[in-house]
């Protein structure tokens, strides 16, 4: 009866929504959302499968009348259906659809009532299980200029708004694209993150409690952003399922309880306002009451989004008034603190009644909140920066009015005023103790960063060192900051099992750079120097076991520990027997290139393990670079339930051979006219075009070459490669 009656409203809804689900492509409009050109059809009670939507005539569908259409609090399941014809010059497109925080996303390519393929998405699957892994729902098209496809997907939302972009962009276009994106994901994240440990160290010093809870407040906000981009699902959560669909909202309420519990110490309610302090205590504990609702599967969960994000706004609204309460009643607020929320209120109430389809535009919406938040953040440290002004300005008025009672009453009170000028003096010399204790931390932080630097270069072997084992040499090396997460290792050793001296090189990218990445390069050396005199360590896949293990360890990385450090390096090693000129190579992601000259492949002498398979030739001379892979997993890190092993390579090289081993530095600077990567290829056939020079040359070359890309854009990573010419 309930399918009837769901088939009469489509039918008799035909009439006045019937529209034509089709896209056509030119190279002009790909990239766009083609919301308004797809149709639409809601089935509230989950009946319905593709192939009774197939049998369904296109009146049973609506078209949305908006580029990214809102669906609105939601737990119905949803059909779309479109036909795309591809007039435009590209054959392969990614179509992004959803919000992130969908719960399921299944795509169908049929022809007639056959699919051709189908893929899935959204967070109830695991991470892994997704078409494109990626934060966002993407699937793959593959449509023949002059071809066209037909195409069904079915979302389903346990509650929460669903916001329909249907956007078809150039495969490539759009990956290009996506890394501008992550590039402002990353920026505005590592804005919070900077708050949040630049005051802590505020509150560290001063204890206090303001500056607690806007560290929690701030990094609870970046948290429920880092959910609703689909981070949290994509890092925290890869399975999917209840842990990943409750979050959002969960954080949601936690960032809204902290934020009023910030605004009620900030303001100082219990002091300036009871009557607003009782209700916010009120709506702290609605908000509190709808964060525990969230968590109970079933119809209360659907229920606590619309119940969220309205309690949010209350909330939001509550603290711009408690502001202005205090302002009108002529109490001292911040300026700053109350531009701040007056920002955040703007954002949020954007974001919030896009949430409720009351914006059309529901990716204006969405990015409302991100972005005042972010000015809200900025905005509101100047106002910690602020309250920690006026304290040390109410220390030093507290001593100057001391000082002028005593003036005041010099005369008639001698004994009171000398009691008081002795106070005065212990305050003093106290103020003068803490400043100096203060100064004296700075300089110590500064020099500590300072020293790490003279350490990491202690470490790194002298160029006459470098020069005395490899005499055909170079090393360009450049760090980001003042120290580095890259670091290179040249030394000597001699094998257990033979007599012939090896001279070992490598090229070491720890995680990070920086002080970080400094600390890990320390770590790296260290056990690489053990490794040099460990018995158990025989060739270079020992001693990236050796690596590994060490690492792990001084981490303290457990597989079974949450709270454990994931840090380690990617590396490539090698030992090179200079007299029968054999080397060994072992790799933790990253390769080593070796360059050879040879009038045919053939003359090459290179086999397929060794890397046959990675050839390229020189466009000009009979010069190939032949790449040979390392182990795909780096080290510090666990594959499955243990620790693998690195795979030992054994090369016989020739006279001239060139050999290359690096960091990604180098290939991954943004630069050009376009702001692009470098990137492998183009670093592959920089290095065939100077191989043939001397190692020197090569290395300035390299230089210029690096200077010439990078131009007026940002060092983004240490750099650092290392040539030998054997």
């Amino acid at each position: 009866m309930r399918r009837l009656l769901l088939t009469l409203s489509v039918l008799i809804s035909a009439h006045l929504f019937a529209q034509v689900g089709e896209i056509t492509l030119t190279d002009e409009n790909v990239g766009n959302s083609f919301a308004q050109n797809v149709l639409l059809l809601e089935d509230p009670d989950h009946d319905l499968e593709l192939a009774e939507v197939l049998n369904l005539p296109d009146e049973a569908f609506y078209t949305p009348k908006n580029d990214i259409p809102n669906l609105d609090f939601t737990a119905s399941s949803w059909w779309m259906k479109f036909t795309v014809h591809n007039e435009s010059s590209f054959s392969y497109f990614i179509l992004e659809t959803a919000r992130p925080i969908t719960n399921k996303v299944n795509f169908f390519e049929v022809r007639g009532s056959t699919v051709e393929n189908a893929f899935i998405s959204g967070d109830d699957y695991h991470y892994k299980d997704k078409a494109i892994p990626h934060n966002c729902n993407l699937f793959p098209l593959t449509i023949y200029p002059g071809q066209s496809k037909s195409y069904y997907v079915k979302m389903v939302s346990d509650g929460e708004v669903i916001t329909l972009p249907v956007k078809i962009d150039n495969k490539t276009r759009y990956f290009e694209n996506d890394a501008t994106q992550q590039f402002g994901h990353g920026f505005y994240y590592g804005l919070m993150y900077l708050v949040v440990v630049i005051y802590f160290f505020f509150y560290l010093l001063l204890k206090d409690v303001a500056f607690f809870y806007y560290i929690i407040y701030v990094a609870a906000q970046a948290l429920l952003q880092f959910a609703l981009d689909g981070y949290v699902y994509r890092y925290f959560f890869p399975g999917g399922g209840y842990l990943a669909n409750h979050f959002v909202v969960f954080i949601a309420g936690i960032t809204v309880i902290v934020l009023l519990t910030y605004v009620i110490n900030f303001l100082e309610l219990k002091e300036q306002d009871r009557g607003m302090l009782k209700i916010f205590r009120v709506c702290q504990f609605l908000v509190l009451g709808t964060t525990l609702i969230s968590l109970i599967p079933g119809q209360l969960y659907e229920i606590s989004y619309p119940v969220i994000n309205g309690v949010s706004l209350l909330s939001i609204i509550l603290s711009v008034v408690a502001i202005y309460r205090l302002r009108f009643r002529k109490i001292h607020v911040d300026i700053y603190f109350t531009i701040a929320f007056t920002v955040l209120i703007v954002g949020a109430v954007i974001f919030i009644l896009g949430n409720f389809n009351l914006i059309g535009d529901a990716e204006i919406a969405q990015n409302a909140l991100k972005i005042s938040s972010g000015l809200e953040v900025t905005i509101l440290s100047i106002s910690m920066s602020n309250k920690y002004r006026r304290l040390q300005r109410e220390k030093q008025e507290a001593q100057a009015a001391a000082l002028k009672n005593l003036e005041e009453k010099n005369a008639l009170m001698d004994d009171i005023n000398a009691k008081l000028e002795r106070q005065v003096k212990e305050r003093t010399v106290e103020i003068e103790r803490q400043k100096e204790e203060l100064a004296e931390i700075n300089q110590e932080i500064l020099s500590s960063i300072h020293y790490a630097k003279r350490i990491q270069t202690a470490i790194l072997p002298s160029s006459s060192h470098v020069e005395k084992l490899l005499p055909e040499s170079f090393v360009f090396y450049r760090p980001k900051d003042v120290v580095s997460g890259d670091f290179y290792f040249v030394e000597q050793a001699t094998p257990s099992n033979g007599t012939t001296p090896l001279t070992v090189f490598a090229a070491v990218d720890c995680t990070g750079h920086g002080v970080p990445g400094a600390f890990m390069s320390i770590v790296g050396n260290n056990y690489l120097t053990a490794g040099l005199t460990e018995p158990s360590v025989n060739n270079t896949g020992d001693a990236l076991n050796f690596l590994n293990q060490g690492v792990v360890s001084a981490l303290r990385q457990d597989k079974e520990k949450d709270e454990t450090v994931r840090d380690g390096m990617d590396i490539a090693l090698c030992a090179l027997d200079q007299t029968s000129r054999v080397m060994y190579f072992s790799g933790a992601k990253n390769p080593v290139y070796i360059v050879r000259k040879a009038e045919k492949v053939e003359e090459l002498g290179f086999d397929y393990e060794q890397g046959a398979k990675n050839l390229l030739k020189s466009e000009v001379d009979p010069i190939y670079l032949c790449e040979i892979k390392g182990d795909s997993h780096p080290i510090g890190s666990y594959i499955g339930d243990e620790l693998k092993p690195f795979t030992t390579h054994e090369i016989e090289l020739r006279e001239g051979d060139m050999i290359y081993v690096f960091s990604d530095g180098y290939a991954d600077q943004f630069g050009g006219e376009s702001g692009k990567k470098y990137k492998y290829k183009t670093f592959k056939k920089f290095l065939l075009k100077i191989s043939q020079l001397p190692a020197a040359e090569q290395r300035e070359k390299l230089i210029e070459e690096y200077d010439r890309w990078k131009g007026d854009f940002e060092q983004i990573d240490d750099v650092l490669v290392i040539g030998v010419r054997i």
